[in-house]
């Protein structure tokens, strides 16, 4: 019988895991590396069984915490960051001498936004990642803590586990963590709260469930692992959120009482088509009439000067920007003039432009080659 059963999940080829700081930080004798045991045969077990697997994982300050013998968190950047260099090093080794027990060959990557937001380097990243996975090498891949700052940081392996999702082209985005998915409410603070074992679609009152603190070893809530999954689930990716604290993997995966799953809200977007959508650096909006709105979600149209409404922020032609229609941000896309030219040709109709500018390079100021739809 294969590993994977749940009938929801459909056929997974490539598996994103990201494992949270609890699950893999020393709180009582020994028990994090039995975790670390039990999640490594798991991933060992599914690569058997002819599915990819990438390792996101998080606890190199918990484990630089302990090395140095600090008893909290680090307080200022610097410390921090020195117990990421130490702790790094340390959590590899566990990893490299637990996958070694079962044969197979793990390598690490270490990132920041920078490493995604500029296209080349993401495509680096993306061709390193399938060659590892081509050559049955698990990438094992962590927020390079060591050097961030707060402009190239992630701020959460979350968000940092989705990305890795959409590079690869993965079936399935899981994060573990210490407990078992969405709840109704926070569980520690109300006894009445219920458990949420599928989302099929993501609202307002979805997000209000998720209680934003995180734990006193790691960085995020259960905010981050929501916004985590929709990004995912808005990619055409499914996502889960289980517990790995108490539980294995595959549990989490196949046992709906484990976990929550989120099932794509699409097909799968093309690699280009995530890039712009979630991962490239928006400089700016573009705020347009409901017509323009209409046009490019129902019909398939590009945007022009006519639609536009307002511009806001500076940014260059080749710049990626937020499209808005009354507060609401609905796509995103590749715009073809700077903001000061926009200013002067939005609302005009496309002679006009031409004639205001006293050249005609584009038809359009995003065509929907380089548009893609959000909602």
């Amino acid at each position: 019988m294969a590993l994977l059963h749940r009938k929801e999940l459909g056929e997974i080829k490539r598996i994103v895991v990201k494992v949270g700081s609890k699950i893999l930080t020393p709180q009582h004798e020994n028990e994090h590396l039995q975790r670390i045991a039990s999640l490594v045969s798991n991933i060992s077990q599914l690569i058997d069984e002819g599915i990819q697997i990438i390792l996101v994982t998080s606890g190199a300050v918990s484990h630089g915490r302990l090395v140095l013998g600090l008893t909290e968190k680090p307080k200022t950047i610097p410390l921090k960051q020195a117990c990421a260099g130490v702790g790094q090093i340390e959590l590899l080794n566990i990893y490299r001498r637990k996958f070694d027990r079962h044969g197979k060959h793990c390598g690490q990557i270490l990132l920041t936004w920078d490493d995604l937001r500029n296209k080349k380097r993401y495509l680096n990243l993306r061709n390193t990642l399938h060659a590892m996975l081509e050559n049955n090498i698990i990438p094992i891949i962590n927020e390079n803590d060591s050097v961030g700052v707060d402009e190239i940081k992630f701020g959460d392996n979350d968000t940092l586990g989705a990305q890795i999702a959409m590079v690869t082209d993965s079936d399935l985005f899981i994060t573990l963590t210490d407990i078992n998915g969405l709840y109704t409410a926070n569980p520690k603070k109300d006894p009445e709260a219920t458990h949420i074992p599928l989302v099929e679609e993501f609202s307002d009152l979805l997000r209000k469930m998720a209680d934003g603190e995180g734990t006193d070893v790691g960085t995020g809530g259960m905010v981050t692992k929501l916004n985590a999954s929709e990004m995912c689930c808005r990619a055409g990716i499914a996502a889960i959120v289980g517990d790995g604290y108490d539980h294995e993997l595959v549990d989490c995966i196949n046992n709906p009482v484990l976990g929550t799953l989120f099932l794509p809200l699409r097909d799968k977007m093309p690699s280009r088509d995530r890039f712009i959508a979630f991962t490239d650096t928006i400089a700016g909006e573009i705020h347009v009439d409901k017509g323009a709105r209409d046009a490019i979600v129902n019909e398939g149209k590009s945007l022009l000067p006519a639609g536009i409404t307002a511009n806001v922020g500076e940014f260059s032609d080749g710049d990626t920007v937020n499209i808005i229609c009354d507060g609401e941000i609905f796509s995103r896309g590749i715009i073809n003039y700077p903001s000061e030219e926009i200013a002067r040709i939005k609302g005009k109709n496309s002679e006009d432009s031409r004639m205001i500018l006293g050249t005609s390079r584009f038809g359009s100021v995003i065509h929907r080659n380089n548009m893609v739809i959000l909602k």
